[in-house]
């Protein structure tokens, strides 16, 4: 009975990594507010960072007061379907109109964005655009 179970929780788990990219209007539906730029000015410094890409990887990196961090991925869910760890010197900022931007510079590439940030409940999610059908990366932030 006790590996039934456990095999239920890990394929719902599964399921949910695999499930359809969620959207603006997605995380609305669960409560998310926007973070104002105020909010994001209290957060980021410091702040332990975890961003998951829709293609599947797994970035971590902390942001330092003076606006640069040293990032890490796994580089999961790469086309080649094999995952090589790589490593990146970034920057981030907050801007005027509340957003949370980074460039990363990796080995092969440079990496730049910047994310509208929503919150509902304990979980975060960034989207590029204000738009519904945008869709929402998962973050987490900590101290």
């Amino acid at each position: 009975m006790r590996t039934a179970v456990v095999f239920t929780v890990a394929a719902s788990f599964a399921a949910i990594s695999y499930a359809q990219v969620l959207t603006l209007a997605d995380i609305k539906t669960k409560g998310a507010v926007e973070l104002s730029g105020q909010e994001l000015q209290q957060l980021m410094p410091s702040a332990k960072v975890v961003s998951r890409t829709n293609a599947g990887s797994t970035r971590n990196w902390e942001n330092k007061s003076d606006g640069t961090f040293v990032a890490s991925s796994d580089n999961a869910g790469g086309q080649s379907g094999r995952s090589r760890p790589s490593s990146g010197n970034g920057t981030w900022q907050v801007t005027d109109d509340g957003t949370y931007c980074v460039s990363i510079d990796w080995n092969r590439t440079q990496e730049k964005w910047c994310r509208h940030v929503f919150k509902a409940g304990d979980k975060y999610c960034g989207v590029a655009k204000l738009e519904d059908s945008a869709a929402a990366s998962e973050f987490e932030f900590s101290k």
